[in-house]
């Protein structure tokens, strides 16, 4: 990807993923279909950790709400935690049609 970078940690229950730079058209799709299948049977909950992102358009909101069906499909909750407020009003906008949860503290 070019201008995100995608960190995995595993935690209690599940895997983290911390999102750095920004969530763009050049980068959605492969973020869209890779972060399933990282994901996949690493326990229930995802979380996304988006302290260090720094922008996400249209295509990465959309990218978004694919992985977070994508998750409740493989029985996962998608948690997205520490986003700053520009990329927090944006994911506000999708939030009644996606199936994650936006919190502000990380959720472990």
């Amino acid at each position: 990807m070019r201008d995100l970078v995608v960190e995995a940690k595993n935690i209690k229950n599940g895997i983290m993923l911390k999102l750095k730079g920004e969530l763009m058209f050049i980068d959605a799709q492969e973020f869209m279909l890779k972060t399933p299948e990282r994901v996949k049977g690493k326990g229930k909950n995802v979380v996304l950790d988006m302290d260090d992102l720094r922008f996400i358009d249209s295509s990465g909101l959309g990218s978004m709400l694919y992985v977070s069906q994508a998750c409740k499909m493989q029985d996962q909750t998608m948690y997205i935690v520490r986003a700053n407020d520009k990329v927090a009003k944006s994911l506000k906008t999708i939030k009644k049609v996606g199936t994650f949860e936006l919190h502000d503290p990380v959720v472990e």
